[in-house]
């Protein structure tokens, strides 16, 4: 993966890896009592866990579908790695 590993933090409108402390991302005149600020802020943290995870779930998913009709798993499978290459620039 070329961005930098988490897990990363959010914190008053900055988001850093635990790893270094360097700003990433900055959320400008970050309002701590706005609640969508705080959300965005957290969702943004998240990004390099969500993107492991779905990584290993849909790997997961193209073995337990073995069974399933062809069209659904693909569709299922084809839009997972769709996400997975948007999240990575691919």
């Amino acid at each position: 993966m070329k961005h930098t590993p988490g897990p990363w933090i959010a914190k008053e409108g900055q988001i850093y890896p635990e790893e270094t402390g360097r700003t990433l991302a900055l959320i400008p005149y970050f309002d701590p009592k706005n609640e969508e600020e705080g959300a965005n802020s957290k969702l943004i943290a998240a990004a390099p866990e969500l993107l492991e995870k779905l990584i290993r779930l849909t790997d997961y998913a193209e073995e337990w579908l073995v069974d399933c009709p062809g069209v659904l798993k693909d569709r299922i499978i084809r839009s997972s790695r769709d996400a997975i290459a948007e999240a990575i620039g691919e």
